[in-house]
């Protein structure tokens, strides 16, 4: 049926009214994110958008600089749970740490029907296996009761398990779930989100991944894995150029030099690091993994542009705040170019 959107990450106190307001009222469905830094925050939002279904995909530790901890992060999330309508219902991620918490906070605030996600086996919606591609993945699940099978046109096992979300979610709101799995193959990343280019160097070409909208650990160890899944050319390289993860309050400097975890497990030839806060990244890497640091991403421009050469894959990321996107800009003036193609067929 007809179905209405956010449009971008509209999910704050000013987005989602003004996407409620923009919802046509000959709509079927209807999306909204809510999002929040704060506790308190999503309350109030929820409460104006009365959904039939809310999902939680993940609790991670973001915005610590505003949190004691994880468990208060679960705590504000679940908020959402107060503006669910009478017999509707959640979609909590089984897999994620804080699950449990989840589960009991919607249980004592009425709420009956609660669907599970993930690969653990009592998941509701489950992930029965995955076959991970540079830019896409064939994914088979039981989505409650029914096993599918789709391509999503996305790479990441990270996303992989948050379209069990999407198809459990649409489930539940009587949607025809062999069409919605089907549609998954026909998304895209969004801006800042995962896009490819494929840049024209010298010699051939190179290709960029832009990730530079935002970053947190959980993000930053999703895109890392994408980019060790990418294949590079011959004698290719898989660049990552890294900047400051924001708000994660005391725990910022453990949680930036534990990045070198990803790296190493991935297979990273080359890291270029910005920002205080990732200076600890850099410190902890070996030499051999040491591209560049500057203290700003602008003066991190000429050596990232400098570095690529045919055959390598570039991944920038970091938090909005580190303003990475002037990185990727550059990039693309110098070496202008065109949207990447899948390099599998599922």
């Amino acid at each position: 049926g007809e179905t209405h959107a956010s449009a971008a990450s509209f999910n704050n106190h000013w987005g989602v009214p003004l996407s409620l307001a923009r919802c046509p009222a000959t709509a079927r469905f209807a999306i909204f994110e809510i999002g929040m830094n704060h506790a308190g925050e999503i309350e109030p939002l929820v409460k104006m958008v009365r959904p039939h279904v809310a999902v939680i995909t993940a609790v991670e530790p973001v915005h610590l600089e505003f949190f004691a901890g994880i468990e208060a992060i679960a705590d504000a999330k679940a908020e959402i749970f107060s503006g669910v309508e009478p017999g509707g219902a959640v979609v909590l991620n089984r897999d994620n740490s804080q699950f449990a918490r989840l589960q009991r906070r919607a249980s004592k605030l009425g709420i009956s029907r609660i669907v599970s996600f993930g690969a653990d086996e009592k998941s509701d919606a489950r992930l029965l296996d995955v076959s991970l591609h540079a830019a896409c993945s064939a994914v088979h699940a039981n989505i409650l009761g029914h096993d599918v099978t789709y391509k999503l046109g996305m790479p990441g096992r990270h996303m992989a398990m948050n379209s069990l979300a999407v198809l459990a979610a649409a489930s539940l709101v009587a949607a025809d779930l062999a069409r919605a799995a089907l549609s998954l193959s026909q998304i895209e990343p969004a801006a800042g989100r995962g896009v490819r280019r494929a840049l024209e160097v010298a010699n051939g070409e190179a290709t960029l991944i832009d990730e530079s909208y935002n970053a947190n650990p959980a993000s930053m160890a999703a895109a890392l894995q994408v980019l060790g899944r990418t294949t590079v050319g011959p004698h290719g390289r898989r660049i990552a150029v890294l900047g400051d993860m924001l708000e994660l309050g005391p725990a910022s400097a453990a949680l930036h030099r534990g990045l070198n975890e990803a790296i190493k497990a991935n297979h990273i030839d080359l890291v270029y690091c910005c920002g205080p806060l990732m200076r600890n990244l850099w410190d902890a890497l070996s030499p051999g993994k040491r591209g560049f640091y500057a203290e700003s991403a602008a003066a991190l421009e000429a050596q990232a542009v400098a570095a690529i050469r045919a055959g390598d894959t570039i991944m920038v990321k970091g938090s909005l705040g580190s303003k990475m996107k002037t990185i990727v800009n550059a990039l693309e003036r110098r070496f202008p170019g065109k949207a990447a193609h899948d390099e599998a067929a599922v």
